[in-house]
């Protein structure tokens, strides 16, 4: 029994002396934590464009939908304004070919810059939307009927 007890005295001493040991490598305080930079909000694009009489819908990437209705500064060659009913506060252009009354048309974005062939006949889209982010990235959908 008392070789069990010193060796429970011995196993003691050695842990209390091995307590800085352990606060030292494990617990070490001396460098405080430091929170990592939030990243950068990411800027949201629109992906879907759908054109009524008298609106525009647009739906962004992250599932949010945006109106852009015509009101009373609706005309028959289009109408400009900033979406509304989201958090974006994007503008917008919609641009109808003359005599155009466009119905529910879902609009389809076109990717590059415009290229003209000046050999070939243009092709001219009946509605043109065009958003606008607050960086200036312009976002442009066309209809794929034209004349």
């Amino acid at each position: 029994m008392r070789a069990t007890t010193c060796s429970l005295i011995a196993v003691m001493a050695f842990s209390m002396s091995g307590c800085e040991f352990l606060r030292d490598v494990f617990f070490n305080r001396s460098k405080p934590f430091e929170a990592p930079a939030p990243l950068p909000e990411r800027q949201t694009r629109p992906v879907l464009v759908a054109l009524d009489s008298d609106a525009v819908l647009v739906g962004m990437d992250d599932t949010t939908q945006c109106l852009g209705s015509a009101g009373a500064a609706g005309s028959a060659n289009g109408w400009t304004g900033t979406l509304t009913e989201c958090p974006y506060a994007y503008t917008y252009e919609v641009v109808l070919a003359a005599g155009t009354l466009p119905g529910r048309v879902v609009l389809e974005e076109v990717l590059g810059p415009l290229i003209v062939d000046e050999t070939a006949v243009p092709f001219r889209p009946l509605a043109v939307v065009t958003i606008t982010n607050q960086n200036g990235q312009a976002y442009r959908f066309e209809s794929s009927a034209g004349f």
